[in-house]
């Protein structure tokens, strides 16, 4: 018993050292933080006869790795038009789900490296407040922090894994916060990109975008799980 014990320890070192060389080699590599190089890294690649599974592909991984998914949602209108958002949603969700896989297998071993990501600047928002609000509301929160993006998404989904929220309901919670904002940016951008060949167009979608964020405001105003914030 000890021995599959000392296993298992090993292995989960491994994985974590793993994740972290992935992370250190995506960053000194690819310089996946600066917005304007991962652009030309899409735009680079735009080439490719593959190019959607590329985008999808990247997209999840980076999604995992920290990367905020609004970058996508404007690169995914600029190459794509509408299709960028199913692209985006279901990378989104995939790295999702392995993100929250990963904190649930690791569980603090892993949050301590998400808390010094989060702390690197000053927070209103507590991750302690955070995961103490999904045990108590459960699917609610998790639709509401999708809603209303306080946190990083990437950052959220570790969070709710070392939580006791049942996958289903993180899931789902997930996609009805997510998908409606994913839309209204989706429809902006690809109008926006178009302004000069359909400028009332670009009007309509900046006031469907506009209407959604006071939209989330008033629901933020009004809701039980208002933060500190």
């Amino acid at each position: 018993m000890k021995n599959v014990n000392n296993k298992k320890k090993v292995l989960k070192v491994a994985i974590m050292l793993t994740f972290i060389g992935v992370l250190l080699y995506l960053i000194f590599s690819f310089d996946i933080y600066n917005k304007e190089g991962l652009e030309n890294f899409f735009k680079t690649a735009g080439a490719n006869r593959n190019f959607s599974l590329f985008f999808f592909i990247i997209t999840t991984i980076l999604v995992i790795f920290f990367v905020p998914i609004s970058w996508f949602s404007a690169l995914g209108a600029f190459f794509f038009g509408m299709k960028g958002f199913i692209y985006v949603i279901a990378a989104g969700m995939i790295g999702a789900t392995v993100s929250f896989y990963i904190a649930r297998i690791f569980q603090y071993d892993v949050m301590k490296f998400v808390n010094r990501l989060y702390y690197r600047k000053k927070r209103k928002v507590s991750l302690e407040e955070v995961s103490a609000k999904i045990e108590q509301y459960g699917i609610g929160y998790v639709f509401f922090i999708r809603s209303m993006p306080f946190i990083p998404f990437s950052i959220a989904n570790f969070v709710s894994g070392v939580t006791t929220i049942n996958v289903k309901d993180y899931l789902l919670g997930t996609l009805m916060g997510l998908g409606p904002g994913q839309l209204a940016t989706t429809y902006f951008f690809t109008k926006a990109v178009n302004i000069k060949d359909d400028p009332l167009g670009a009007i309509i979608a900046a006031l469907i975008k506009g209407g959604y964020v006071v939209l989330v405001l008033l629901l933020y105003r009004k809701s039980k799980y208002k933060t500190k914030e």
